[in-house]
């Protein structure tokens, strides 16, 4: 049993959101070291969103077979 699970729940969840903060700047932080094109795509293929994918092809100029091209439904 972990001495969390006796802890005010609240005091748990927000050292979770903290946790999990540090760690998405971090993950976000590797994959910048690869460029922000990347960065982007890496996080937007866990986002799969069909908005955002389109903005993301369009600020990038990409069309489809390029390398990044993330695919979406029209709306």
């Amino acid at each position: 049993m972990s001495f969390l699970d006796k802890e005010n729940e609240q005091v748990v969840d927000l050292v979770i959101q903290e946790v999990a903060e540090q760690l998405f700047n971090d993950w976000h932080n590797a994959l910048l070291d690869e460029g922000e094109l990347y960065a982007d795509f890496r996080l937007l293929l866990l986002a799969n969103d069909d908005y955002l994918n389109r903005r993301f092809n369009e600020h990038y100029n990409l069309k489809p077979g390029d390398e990044y091209y993330l695919e979406f439904q029209e709306e």
